[in-house]
C-alpha cells in the first residue's frame, strides 16, 4: 500500500513538471515579428498602423493635386512602390488633366463691365441726345446690393457732367435715361469726345467708388441724321483728370490768326413777357490793345437791333485783368409776335481802358438773325427752349458792327 501511495505522488509530481516546463517554454518563445535592434537592444516603437494609414492618405492627396497640374499620375503605395493611375483602384478617381496653359492664363482674366449707350443727333434743333441704357456684369466684390449711377460728359464743350438716378441693389442696372446738349453743329459734335464715368454709391462714405469709364470719340461714330445709333463699350478702370471749370481755351477755334479772347454768355426768352434775360458771365484771355504795362479794366455794352436800329442799350461794370468776371444780368423787352420772324439780334462790345486813358473797343460778339452759324445756332436755342436758359462761349470777332 505504501509502495503504491509513494508511486502516485511521483506520477502527479512528474505530471507537475512537464506542465510547468511546457508553460515555461511557451513564455520564452520570440515573436514571429519581432526584430531585434542593431545592438541586441529592443528597439524603439513602430508607428501605429492608424498613423501609417494617415501618412499614406496624406501622401497620396499631395500626389493627386501635383497630378492634376503636371499630367503625372504615377502614385506611391502604402509599401513604398509607384504604380501608374492606370490601375483599377485609382484608374477611375485620378484621370490625366485636359486643362491647357492658354485655359489657365484666360481663366485669371476678370472680364470687365459692359456700358449700353445710344446717340441721336438732330438736325433741326441741333441737339445731341445721349440715351445711357445701362450696365451688365459689374464686379460681385460690391456686392449684390450695390447701388450705382452713371455721369456723362461732353469734352471739351460741357464740363459739367449729367448724372442719372441712382439704381439700387442690382449687379446688372438700367438706367434708361436720356441727356441733351444743344447748340451744336454736326461737324462740332464729330470733334468732342463722350466719357462716361460709373460709380458705385457709399451711403457711409463721403466719397463714392469709381469703377470705370468710357471715352468715345464722336468721330468714330455711325451719325445718320435723325436715326439713332446704339453702342457697347467696357468699361476701363483708369480715370481721366479733368479741369474743375470750363475754358474758353477748349473751345476755341484753333484756325483763329489772333485771339481776342473768348467771352461766356447766357440767354433766356421769357415767352410770357416778351423779354430777352441776357447774363454776361465772363471773358478769358483777353487781347491787348496798347504795349502799356499793367492789368486793364473792361466793361462790355449790350445793344438790341432790330432792322439796323437800336431798341436798347445796357452796359456792365468795369473789371480788371485779362480773365475779368462780371456776372450782371439783363433783361430787355421785345416787341410781341414770334420771336424768330422779328429779325433781331444782340450786339456785345468789349471794351478795354486804363485810368486816365480813353477806352477803346477790343472787339464784339453778335448773336442773332445776321450773326455768324455760332451767333445763330445760340440765338435758335433760346427760341426753342422756352424758359430753359442757354449758355455758349462765344470768339471776340475784331469787325465792328
Amino acid at each position: 500500500m505504501a509502495q503504491a501511495a509513494h508511486f502516485a505522488t511521483a506520477v502527479h509530481l512528474q505530471v507537475l513538471l512537464g506542465a510547468g516546463l511546457a508553460f515555461l517554454c511557451f513564455c520564452l518563445i520570440p515573436d514571429a515579428h519581432y526584430t531585434p535592434g542593431p545592438h541586441g537592444r529592443a528597439s524603439l516603437p513602430s508607428i501605429p498602423p492608424i498613423q501609417k494609414a494617415g501618412l499614406v492618405s496624406k501622401t497620396r492627396r499631395i500626389l493627386e493635386r501635383r497630378c492634376t497640374v503636371s499630367g503625372d499620375c504615377s502614385l506611391l503605395t502604402e509599401h513604398g512602390t509607384f504604380r501608374s493611375a492606370a490601375s483599377k483602384t485609382l484608374g477611375p478617381r485620378l484621370g490625366q488633366s485636359q486643362t491647357t496653359p492658354d485655359e489657365l492664363a484666360g481663366a485669371k482674366t476678370k472680364q470687365r463691365p459692359l456700358l449700353h449707350f445710344t446717340l441721336f443727333y438732330s438736325a433741326y434743333e441741333a441737339t445731341l441726345t445721349v440715351a445711357v441704357l445701362g450696365i451688365t456684369k459689374l464686379p460681385k466684390k460690391f456686392g449684390t446690393s450695390c447701388d450705382s449711377y452713371v455721369k456723362v460728359y461732353l469734352l471739351p464743350r460741357f464740363m459739367e457732367p449729367q448724372q442719372t438716378a441712382v439704381r439700387r441693389k442690382s449687379l446688372n442696372p438700367e438706367y434708361r435715361e436720356s441727356f441733351q446738349f444743344s447748340g451744336c453743329t454736326l461737324e462740332e459734335t464729330r470733334c468732342f469726345t463722350l466719357r462716361f464715368a460709373a460709380y458705385i454709391k457709399e451711403f457711409h462714405n463721403f466719397k463714392d467708388t469709381f469703377v470705370g469709364e468710357v471715352l468715345f470719340a464722336c468721330e468714330q461714330g455711325d451719325w445718320k441724321l435723325d436715326v439713332p445709333s446704339t453702342y457697347t463699350r467696357e468699361l476701363a478702370s483708369s480715370k481721366t483728370k479733368l479741369k474743375k471749370c470750363l475754358s474758353s481755351q477748349d473751345v476755341v477755334d484753333p484756325t483763329s490768326s489772333k485771339l481776342l479772347g473768348q467771352l461766356f454768355i447766357l440767354l433766356q426768352y421769357q415767352t410770357l413777357a416778351n423779354r430777352i434775360k441776357v447774363l454776361v458771365r465772363k471773358a478769358e484771355t483777353l487781347g491787348k490793345l496798347t504795349r502799356m504795362p499793367g492789368s486793364p479794366d473792361h466793361y462790355v455794352i449790350i445793344n438790341l437791333h432790330q432792322g439796323g436800329k437800336v431798341l436798347s442799350t445796357k452796359e456792365t461794370k468795369t473789371a480788371s485783368g485779362y480773365n475779368p468776371v462780371w456776372n450782371a444780368p439783363f433783361l430787355f423787352d421785345v416787341p410781341p409776335g414770334d420771336i424768330e420772324g422779328l429779325q433781331l439780334s444782340l450786339e456785345f462790345i468789349v471794351m478795354q481802358g486804363r485810368i486816365y486813358t480813353r477806352s477803346g473797343a477790343l472787339g464784339h460778339v453778335l448773336i442773332g438773325a445776321n450773326a455768324s452759324e455760332t451767333g445763330r445756332t445760340h440765338w435758335k436755342e433760346m427760341s426753342s427752349r422756352g424758359h430753359v436758359e442757354s449758355a455758349r462761349w462765344h470768339t471776340i470777332q475784331p469787325d465792328t458792327f
